[in-house]
């Protein structure tokens, strides 16, 4: 059904669980006091997202197969990271089929998405093009004419202010006609028009390694594993595995697995709220020694587990 609305958050787990189940896992990067705040629009056939944050993290994202999704960002000073590759200013990404991979924000950002199902993907290429479109296989990064993308941007841009401020005029059926109707114009004028920014057998393989890298850890959530026994199971060397995080998730392996498993452990904190379960025991199920438990968390997000436990109960 139409409609906008305008949420702020304070807390990681909760921007996440706002973002969707396609974001399958976000990790704050920076030892900071995160927020963030999220507007979503829903047109009749489009939904659009306005996606702002206070810090670098990384998120693991597995996309629907049923659903097409275009992503930019809006301030080429704070531009995001997808699979390694920063999206450069007048650059889209037309997000594959099912694509799973990751994306990193370094520092403050505001990104964008829109997203449509498949079928609505096809009928709006027909409307507009005269051909059927479909997501491709693998993501690809667009360049649209500099008038397109700029008229993709300002359209968004417009949506989210009135979201943000007269939330009201979204409702209106005249309003939503009109903005779906010039959004859908200009979106399938970028994602027929574009240039297309080739992509390397190496880019490929390397996505494919970080997403089995994930799939490593999803694996093994309560042991902590070895980083030599993971880069045994892909087969690649230290070196080469190094620059790979680095280049994708912005840190280090270890660094990443360190703080993603205290991302869990913080979750599952909050979810336990006034249930019996221990920090101890949540602490030890995430691979963490009790003891130096409570030092790394408090480094991490700024209180300690006891603190979080009570913010949930309070809750």
């Amino acid at each position: 059904m139409p409609g906008s609305s305008t949420s702020r958050f304070t807390d990681s787990e909760d921007y996440q669980a706002d973002l969707g189940d396609a974001f399958a896992g976000l990790v704050v990067t920076t030892p900071a006091a995160f927020t963030a705040c999220a507007t979503r629009i829903t047109l009749r056939h489009l939904s659009l997202l306005c996606a702002r944050e206070s810090l670098s993290r990384v998120a693991f994202v597995s996309l629907p197969s049923d659903r097409a999704f275009i992503s930019f960002s809006s301030d080429p000073t704070h531009s995001v990271v997808w699979r390694g590759r920063r999206l450069g200013q007048g650059e889209i990404m037309f997000h594959g089929y099912r694509e799973r991979l990751h994306q990193r924000t370094d520092g403050r950002s505001c990104w964008r998405m829109i997203e449509l199902s498949t079928a609505s993907l096809a009928d709006l290429a027909r409307i507009e093009t005269g051909a059927a479109l479909a997501p491709p296989a693998m993501g690809q990064i667009l360049r649209p004419s500099p008038n397109d993308r700029k008229r993709l941007v300002r359209i968004h841009r417009e949506a989210a202010r009135l979201a943000e401020t007269r939330p009201q005029i979204l409702s209106h059926p005249e309003v939503i006609r009109g903005m779906e109707a010039e959004l859908g114009e200009v979106l399938a004028a970028c994602l027929t028009n574009a240039e297309v920014c080739p992509e390397t057998e190496a880019v490929r393989r390397a996505n494919a390694i970080m997403v089995r890298f994930e799939e490593i850890l999803t694996a093994h959530p309560d042991q902590s594993l070895h980083l030599a026994e993971v880069r045994d199971q892909l087969g690649v060397s230290d070196r080469a595995f190094r620059k790979l995080c680095l280049n994708v998730l912005g840190v280090g392996a270890g660094r990443y697995k360190h703080l993603r498993r205290l991302g869990q452990a913080r979750a599952a904190i909050m979810r336990a709220g006034d249930e019996k379960a221990s920090i101890a025991e949540i602490a030890r199920h995430a691979g963490f020694n009790k003891h130096r438990f409570s030092a790394y968390y408090r480094a991490a997000f700024g209180e300690t587990p006891s603190m979080t436990r009570q913010r949930a109960r309070s809750v």
